[in-house]
Order: structure tokens, then sequence, then C-alpha cells
């Protein structure tokens, strides 16, 4: 069963040696190959507008910062925005939510053609295959009482909200969703 959609969050009792400490990952792939995914809560040093200029492109001023994705491929950028906007590399991850990466998302934003709401982000997380099986069931670093939980992705976890907050805010999806799935 695919993980594709969901969340994967770090748990509360992971130490903050493990670099994947406190992060929030939205899974955007998950298959046979491989799992890929984002770090959702992690921002990075750069201004979206500084990574337009240094491609040339202008964009009307954003306060926004990139977020680093994870430690692999860390030359991609990546976006992740509202589905009804489309660029030529766009895929779903939910209902509500797509992820698109290429340059012509980037010639459509210069000419201020945005999507509803987006984050972007450079670099990405992944997993050989077995591997995020493996550290659910405990494999080093992990333990099976400090393993990854899971929960479903939506609008709220992923846009609403950064760093702390966010990863507050998915812990407390996983424990409803928790309960609700046993009761």
């Amino acid at each position: 069963m695919s993980r594709a959609g969901k969340i994967l969050i770090a748990h509360p009792n992971l130490t903050s040696t493990n670099p994947f400490y406190k992060s929030v990952i939205l899974l955007y792939k998950d298959d046979a190959e491989s799992t890929q995914g984002i770090i959702l809560n992690k921002p990075s040093e750069f201004h979206i507008t500084d990574f337009f200029r240094r491609r040339g492109l202008e964009i009307p001023m954003q306060k926004e910062t990139m977020r680093f994705g994870g430690p692999l491929k860390t030359q991609q950028v990546l976006m992740l925005h509202a589905d009804g906007w489309y660029s030529s590399s766009t895929v779903p991850v939910t209902p509500g939510i797509a992820l698109s990466s290429d340059d012509f998302m980037m010639q459509k934003i210069a000419m201020g053609d945005f999507p509803r709401y987006y984050r972007m982000f450079v670099g990405v997380s992944g997993w050989a295959p077995g591997q995020l099986n493996a550290e659910f069931k405990g494999k080093a670093p992990f333990k099976p009482e400090n393993s990854w939980l899971i929960a479903d992705a939506d609008d709220d976890v992923v846009f609403d909200h950064d760093s702390q907050r966010q990863w507050d805010k998915a812990v407390q999806r996983s424990s409803q969703e928790m309960i609700n799935n046993y009761f």
C-alpha cells in the first residue's frame, strides 16, 4: 500500500541528534523503487525573490523563504501548491495538493501567475526500497518506541503552519487518527 500523500512525522521521542528531529515530511512517491518526500517545516536561509533573481527572473516581492526539503538532490527546486494550477511537470500528491518542479513553473510565477497557495523547497528526502519500513520497525537510529508517526496530509498541516507549530499540529493529527482508527 502506497504512503504517497501521507505526512511522516518525527516521533516526539526522537532525539535532537537525529537530522529529522521534529520534521514533518510530505511523502509524494512511495513505490517498489523508492520513497520520496519533502520536509515541510525546515526553512532555509534563502528568500524566494533571491532565488528567482539568481535565475534572471523578477517576481513581486515575496517574504517567503525557500524551505529545506531534504538532504538529497539539493540542486532540485520543487514547488508544493494548490491543485488547479499546472506546470509542465505537475503531479497530484493528494486531493487539493500538487507538486511541480520545472523551469516553466518559475516563468509562470515571474509573469504573476501564482497558485492559490504554495511553498518552494530545495532538496528532497528519500529512502531506498524497504528502508522506511525498517525504520518503522525500529532500525537504527530508530527504536520501536521512537519510530515515525504517520497521518493524512491536508492544507491545514501542509500550508497553514510553520516550524514547531507545524510539527505540533502534525503530531496532534497523527494521535487523533490513531484514536479514530482504534475505536
